[in-house]
Order: structure tokens, then C-alpha cells, then sequence
């Protein structure tokens, strides 16, 4: 059956917020019925389906495995977009701000036509994604953002979680970036799309926090106690940026993260 949006990854927070939004013109696929990674895969659901866009949620979300296995975030990250790309469809893909190794001394958030120097192989694979993404046809749109959440998935309903039933947190104190309420940024990409728009766009909810910052305004609400703790002292496989908040030179800004998170709630 023909559908204006093919979805891939909608088993994920950020693909079943777009099949919500989208309704009935769009079509969610997932693992493992449709592998990106596979072009026959993806043909098939091309063939069964008539896209015009393809909106491309599927990723390897966990940056630490990234780091442990980077083959399989070039395959996802990489490969998989660049088959999608070839498809002949109009896409979607996201990406992400650690393409962005910001230092903790900076001070200004990072806009589209910033360098990006990858924080770590998550962010490399995904700058990559970006890069097949754009050259491919003039209609594609590249998405970076940051932090998801929705539901109860996400920073904030973790720390909303910990806080309100066990009243301790543990929180790192240096790294600030941007939290981004789901469908926030699934009604901007479809503004997006509908105004005729492509290219790269940073689509994320200001200001930049830490996530102890975070944990302090949601105790204000829960109560509970936050024990503050930085990277190092966590020793995870993945170097993370100090600092990588995003803004937009694009025009096409998101409500802040205390206006989501408050939205969020009233949803709960």
C-alpha cells in the first residue's frame, strides 16, 4: 500500500514518535524484518510501500558500544544511510552533537556551519551518515540534535524515575548539551519537509545543561538528592564532549527544555 513516509527503527523512541505523528501516511519498519544495512531489505519495503520520504530513525544509540565495536556503528551510521540515500527517495537521518569535540572552556553553542571534529567513533560514524546523506539528492535533510526524550524513555524520565522512588541520583557535573523532547523535534522536521526545506539543520532544546542540572530542577518538582560525579570517575569506554550545545543559524528553533520537560509532565 502507498505511503507518503517510510519510517525505519520505529521500534525506537524518536521512530514511534514520527509513526504517532504521521498516522496513517506513514509505514513503520524495524529489525528484524527490514536491516538497513541490506539494500535488498530496504528494497523490498520500497517496493511495498511507494515512498516519497523516507524518515531514518534507525541508529546504534549506545555510545559506548560504538566505541567498542565500531564496525557495526559505520554499518548502522554509515552504510546504512548511504543504502538508504540510493534508494532514489527523498530522506531524513539524524545526527548527533558529539560530531562536535567541544572543550569545556567553550562558551558558544555550535552552529551548522561549524567544523565538526568528532568526539568519539558514535559521532565519527554519524558525521559519516551525514556526509552520504547530503550528497546524495539536493532534497535530503540531515537533523542534528541531542538528548532525547519522550515518554518514558530518555534523561528525564530516568532522573524524574531514580529521584521520585529511590531519592538519589548520581549526575555528571562536566558535560552540557542539549536535551530535545521528541515530539518537539518530530513536528519541526515535518515543518521542515512541508515548507520545502533541506540541507542540515540543528534542532535541539535550549539552554545547554549538565545532567546534575538537570537532576537539581526535576528534585524541585520530586524531591530527592543528587550525588554529582563526573566522567572520569564513571570510566566508560567513550570520550564524551565537555561542551557541545547546539543552536541554529536555519531559523527553525525548538521551545526550551523547561517548557518541554514541563509538557512532558503534564503527559505522564
Amino acid at each position: 500500500m502507498k505511503k507518503k513516509f517510510l519510517i525505519t527503527g520505529v521500534k525506537g523512541q524518536l521512530g514511534s514518535v514520527f509513526l504517532n505523528l504521521l498516522g496513517n501516511e506513514a509505514e513503520g519498519i524495524d529489525l528484524p524484518d527490514v536491516d538497513i544495512t541490506e539494500p535488498e531489505s530496504i528494497q523490498r519495503a520500497i517496493d511495498r510501500t511507494d515512498p516519497e520520504w523516507i524518515i531514518n530513525c534507525s541508529a546504534v544509540t549506545d555510545v559506548d558500544l560504538c566505541q567498542r565495536r565500531p564496525e557495526l556503528a559505520y554499518r548502522v551510521h554509515r552504510n546504512g544511510v548511504s543504502n538508504l540515500a540510493r534508494t532514489g527517495r527523498k530522506l531524513v537521518t539524524f545526527s548527533t552533537d558529539h560530531v562536535f569535540n567541544g572543550r569545556s572552556d567553550r562558551a558558544q553553542p555550535f552552529l551548522e556551519d561549524d567544523t565538526p571534529s568528532p568526539a568519539n567513533v558514535y559521532g565519527d560514524s554519524k558525521l559519516q551518515g551525514e556526509s552520504e546523506a547530503l550528497s546524495g539528492s539536493a532534497d535530503n535533510i540531515v537533523i542534528r540534535t541531542s538528548w532525547l526524550f519522550s515518554g518514558s524513555k530518555g534523561m528525564v524520565p530516568h532522573f524524574w524515575r531514580m529521584l521520585s522512588e529511590k531519592g538519589l541520583i548520581t549526575a555528571v557535573t562536566d558535560q552540557v548539551a542539549c536535551l530535545t523532547f521528541a515530539p518537539d523535534l518530530a513536528g519541526a522536521v515535518q515543518k521542515i519537509i512541508i515548507d520545502g526545506r533541506s540541507g542540515l539543520f540543528h534542532l535541539a532544546g535550549n539552554p545547554g545543561v549538565t545532567p546534575a542540572e538537570l537532576a537539581t530542577g526535576i528534585a524541585e518538582y520530586v524531591g530527592g538528592k543528587i550525588q554529582e560525579i563526573t566522567w572520569a570517575q564513571l570510566d566508560l569506554d567513550a570520550p564524551r564532549p565537555a561542551y557541545s550545545v547546539l543552536a541554529t543559524s536555519r531559523g527553525v528553533e525548538l521551545p526550551t527544555v523547561w517548557d518541554a520537560i514541563e509538557r512532558w509532565r503534564m503527559r505522564k
